[in-house]
């Protein structure tokens, strides 16, 4: 039951980034006046979608008819041999944030066969460079506070300021070297629909420049990722963009629906004018079908905002120990390493959750034991840690000692749709 101070002062610092969203959240609910409409549209598609045999048939014929090359992997294994092949002789691959991607491990087994993957999300590339696991689905790096980033990043970098814009800026310079590099882009995708599109969402640009500057475009994709039309999808991409970081709409939306192409000659269509000239969407089950035949179904409506994350009582004290919300069911199914004893059932995640994917239930069919025993033991476990938690962080505050200040200045300076210190 012990902690050590430095894993302490990381959940302190995740704590109050992920405090700061939630305020960004209830500052910013006025913009989507439709929001509880949006969210009911969400929730039909995905249980119509997940798990529909004839839509998943129908949007890898689409996107074959539209240039794509689709291919198939039944597991994680399969999807990174594929990946292998389609990279071929190229030593340097840049690739953009993914969950599915982390599920099946792609870059550290690319790089075990040799292969320099550069993650061009700052917050992965952060992560990447110090060794660190990601602590939430979009923000990967919000456990650790500029301080600490600043001490290790020294490491590589004896000139570094500490101020997080020579932090960014020092990462966006080894980022855009590796994409100046690479003939080869992975990326994800947050939805592939029946018209053959391809839909990402992003806030830095990375994204954008992957599609522009690689010559063959790699989507890793799941099957679960499926959507009827782009309208759809792209009603999915602005709920996900709010919960997941507070603001209405991401800063970019991709949109590809093909390789580059033109018909200006005699209206002819030629293809592989500008990059990327040639694209390759994996679909990647790893699972998917078995669990949504067996009962799972639900756990696949998710489109990976990590609200449920950021609302978890027991992810706030146990961290890494205790994923959090969906992530920590989905963790437990695929690599036995999320303690489900921990989870409190007080239903939060379902709550928060924009689409009400029931976690606890599931939860409660999955882990060992009897209930009564893990209440009792997740509750007393949850009461130790925030006592001690709490007890540290104001002795922090106290003695003035930097945990993660800088953001919330940051968050002063905006006003909300109601006005200068409005909201709803």
């Amino acid at each position: 039951m012990s902690m050590d101070t430095s894993d302490a002062k990381r959940l302190i610092s995740m704590n109050r980034i992920f405090k700061t969203v939630k305020d960004r959240q209830k500052k910013n609910r006025c913009k989507i006046p439709d929001l509880d409409e949006r969210v009911n549209r969400l929730k039909k598609v995905r249980e119509s979608s997940v798990g529909n045999s004839e839509l998943l048939k129908t949007v890898i014929e689409s996107l074959e008819s539209n240039g794509f090359r689709v291919r198939f992997a039944e597991d994680g294994d399969s999807a990174v041999e594929i990946v292998l092949e389609e990279i071929g002789d190229s030593e340097l691959v840049v690739k953009s944030k993914s969950n599915l991607t982390k599920e099946i491990s792609l870059t550290d087994k690319l790089v075990e066969r040799g292969v320099e993957v550069v993650e061009t999300d700052i917050g992965d590339r952060l992560i990447q460079l110090l060794g660190e696991e990601p602590s939430h689905p979009t923000g990967p790096a919000s456990h650790l506070s500029v301080e600490e980033i600043y001490h290790k990043l020294k490491r590589i970098r004896n000139d570094l300021d500490r101020t997080p814009y020579d932090i960014i800026n020092f990462l966006l310079e080894d980022i855009k070297e590796s994409i100046s590099r690479a003939r080869v882009g992975v990326t994800g995708a947050n939805a592939i629909t029946a018209e053959g599109s391809i839909l990402i969402l992003h806030n830095e640009g990375n994204i954008h420049e992957i599609i522009r500057g690689s010559e063959k475009l790699i989507v890793v994709v799941g099957i679960d990722k499926i959507y009827p039309d782009l309208e759809e999808a792209i009603n999915s991409a602005k709920i996900q963009s709010f919960y997941a970081t507070g603001n209405p709409v991401p800063s970019f939306i991709e949109v590809i629906s093909g390789v580059s192409k033109t018909a200006d000659i005699e209206k002819r269509l030629y293809k592989g004018i500008h990059n990327p000239r040639e694209a390759v969407v994996v679909v990647v089950d790893n699972g998917r079908s078995y669990l949504i035949r067996n009962g799972f179904k639900e756990l696949f409506y998710c489109i990976g905002c990590g609200n449920c994350v950021i609302n978890c009582p027991a992810y706030s004290v146990h961290g890494k120990e205790f994923k959090g919300g969906r992530f920590a069911l989905y963790h437990a199914l695929y690599n036995n390493n999320s303690d489900l004893k921990l989870c409190l059932s007080c239903k939060r995640c379902k709550k928060s959750c924009p689409v009400g994917v029931d976690i606890p239930s599931m939860i409660s069919r999955v882990r060992e034991g009897n209930e009564l025993y893990n209440f009792l033991y997740s509750h007393a476990r949850w009461i130790v840690k925030s006592f001690y938690l709490s007890t540290l962080s104001l002795w922090l505050k106290v003695g003035g000692v930097f945990v993660n200040e800088d953001n919330e200045g940051n968050e002063r300076s905006e006003e909300s749709c109601g006005g200068k210190g409005g909201g709803s």
